[in-house]
Order: structure tokens, then C-alpha cells, then sequence
């Protein structure tokens, strides 16, 4: 006598089998690996200071800066190095603010984003405030305004703007600070 097929079974075995089928083909499929970025150091034009970026960042000759990198333009950091004894600023602070109204009075539609703040190093003091606003193309983009003063040279100082794609700003931010941590005096 022959015994029938019970389907009930068929309703627990192929569930099973194909969990297991898209399991071996997830594994067996190639992965993309996570490529870690190497660091490299770009100077300024004045050759004190030296900052720290992945190597994703390219340095470009740009305008009067004294430093200028981008990834992908995307993210842009542009540097100015500053002897206070050779300029009409006698404080960071003046240059943060001065820097801040240019772009206020040259950018449309410039929003306080983040308010002033300090962080404090064994090395030097990074005080920052962040704008948002469009560019020249319209993109909505955070600016980070910061100078950078040296414990080591209080007449020397670094002023940088930043620049994030607002909608990337989370993601980028981190990285953007660290560029800015990482300021050393050669």
C-alpha cells in the first residue's frame, strides 16, 4: 500500500530550504570592503602650521587662502593665517567677527546655526560658531567660522571656514572638528 504525501510537510521544508538558500548566497556573494582612509598632512603657505586630513581631501590652490582643501567639494575647508602684529585685527576674536560679517553681508539668507563655543586643547583654543545659508549654487551649507589660537604663539593665529552640505552635516561634522583639532604649529 502506498502512503500519501502529506502537504503540511511541504509547508515546513520549503521555508526552511529557502532560508537556507538566501543564506548561502548572502555568504557566498562578495562583500564591499571597507577601505580604511590613510591620513596626510597639508601645510599652510606660510609653512607654520600643518593639519591632518584623510586622504579623500585634495589640496587646491585657491585664490589668497593659505591652506584650501575639498572632498568632493562636498566638504571644504579654506585656511588664512594671521600675525597679529601685522594687521589691523589685534585679537582672534576681531577676525572671527570681521570674517563672520563679511560672509553675513556677501552669503543670502545666513542663519545662525550653532552658537559660539570653545574647546580648549593642551596646545591651543578653537573657538567656532556655525551658519547656515545657501551658496553661490544655491546649496543649503553649514559654515563653520574658527580661530585657532596657539598657546605656544599668542600672536599667531589661524582662521578657518568650513563648509558641509547641510544635509550631510551629521555625518561630516565629526570629521570636520577633527581637521581643526588636529592644527599644529611646525
Amino acid at each position: 500500500m502506498k502512503k500519501k504525501f502529506n502537504l503540511k510537510w511541504l509547508f515546513v521544508i520549503v521555508p526552511i530550504i529557502a532560508v537556507l538558500v538566501f543564506t548561502l548566497i548572502a555568504f557566498l556573494l562578495p562583500k564591499d570592503e571597507e577601505v580604511e582612509l590613510k591620513k596626510v598632512e597639508y601645510i599652510t603657505k606660510d609653512n607654520r602650521t600643518s593639519f591632518s586630513f584623510y586622504e579623500d581631501f585634495s589640496k587646491k590652490e585657491v585664490g589668497e587662502y593659505d591652506l584650501y582643501a575639498s572632498k568632493k567639494n562636498k566638504q571644504i575647508i579654506g585656511v588664512f593665517t594671521y600675525n597679529l602684529n601685522e594687521y589691523e585685527e589685534n585679537s582672534s576674536k576681531e577676525i572671527l567677527e570681521n570674517q563672520i560679517k563679511y560672509f553675513l553681508d556677501t552669503r543670502k539668507d545666513m542663519k545662525l546655526f550653532k552658537k559660539e563655543t570653545t574647546i580648549e586643547m593642551d596646545d591651543k583654543i578653537i573657538t567656532k560658531v556655525e551658519y547656515s545659508g545657501k551658496t553661490d549654487n544655491s546649496s543649503d551649507c553649514v559654515y563653520i567660522f574658527s580661530v585657532i589660537d596657539f598657546k605656544a604663539d599668542t600672536n599667531y593665529v589661524v582662521y578657518s571656514n568650513e563648509v558641509i552640505i547641510k544635509d550631510d552635516y551629521e555625518n561630516n561634522i565629526g570629521e570636520m572638528i577633527d581637521i581643526l583639532k588636529s592644527a599644529k604649529l611646525n
